[in-house]
Order: structure tokens, then sequence, then C-alpha cells
């Protein structure tokens, strides 16, 4: 007898099932992160954008403000606002975090993949011009840094971290 036996075309089908669901499976995680990857390079273009700002110095409202920062809103929000004096007596004496009142949203922002969160809420990032000096959470001393991190909403522990400097560096791991 030529054929196969029923056996034999278990196995066969057991096998690509099994090859199917670990290709699906690895081809939603492999989605996910990707998904992650393109709302941290997003992300860290928004900071960007606010250190481009402070370096051109534009005006903002009929007024040219101290500089530009990041202020996290909520775990999928964050805002690029101008900083004003406040009632100081120059921009350096100011106070650099968002004062609502004070300080005017330059641009409203959201992260763009779905299931992309910030871990936790991170201080505020100013750019003072015309360097721009790098503030983190009002304190612009050598060596202060603030690491931000995004991660999938359906599993915390995968996340990718973007950190600033008060050097002005911003680095993604």
């Amino acid at each position: 007898m030529k054929g196969f036996t029923l056996i034999e075309v278990l196995i066969i089908m057991f096998i690509v099932a099994f090859l199917s669901i670990a290709i699906l499976f690895n081809y939603k995680t492999s989605q996910d992160r990707a998904s992650l990857t393109r709302a941290v390079s997003v992300f860290e273009s928004g900071i960007r954008k606010a250190q481009n700002l402070a370096t051109a110095s534009p005006d903002f409202g009929g007024a040219t403000p101290c500089g530009y920062g990041i202020n996290y809103r909520d775990n999928r929000t964050y805002r690029i606002y101008a900083g004003h004096l406040g009632g100081a007596a120059n921009c350096q004496s100011s106070n650099h975090n968002y004062q609502s009142g004070t300080d005017s949203t330059f641009e409203d922002l959201k992260l763009i993949e779905a299931g992309v969160v910030f871990r936790n809420s991170f201080s505020d990032i100013f750019f003072e011009p015309p360097d721009p000096a790098t503030y983190i959470n009002n304190n612009k001393s050598v060596g202060i840094s603030v690491i931000i991190q995004l991660c999938l909403e359906k599993d915390l522990n995968i996340c990718r971290n973007v950190t600033i400097d008060t050097a002005g560096r911003i680095s993604i791991q």
C-alpha cells in the first residue's frame, strides 16, 4: 500500500500547527516592540522640538519666552510649553517648571501608539536660550539627568528609556 498512515498525517498537522502558533506569537511580539520604538522616536522628536524652539527663540503670544520645556500631563500625554518670567526679574531667576496661568502651552502631544504609556510621571525639562541651558526640575547643575520610561501598557516590564541630562544630551536605551 502507498500513502500516509493516520499517525503520520496527525504528526504533520501537529508540527504545522505548532509552527503557525510560534510564528503568530513572534509576529505580535515584534509588532508591539516596533510600536514602542516608534513611540520613543516620536517622543524624542518632541523633546528635540522644545530644544530647537529654545535655540531659535521665536516669539510666542506676543512676547519672547524665557525658553521652552516639556511637561508630563498623564501616562499618555505631555505638553511643550513656553516659559515666561512669572514675576521674576529675569529669565535666569524664574521658575523653569511649568506654571499654570503663567506659562503658555505651545503644543499638547499624545503618544502616537495606542499600547504605549509613560511608566511614571517625570520632572519638567526646560531649555533656556541661547545655548540652550537645560533645566531638569528647575535645576541646571552639572550631572543631573532624568530617565523617562515608555512601556507597553500590557506589560510594563517591556520598556525603552529616554535619558536627558543638564548638558542637553538626549539618549535612548
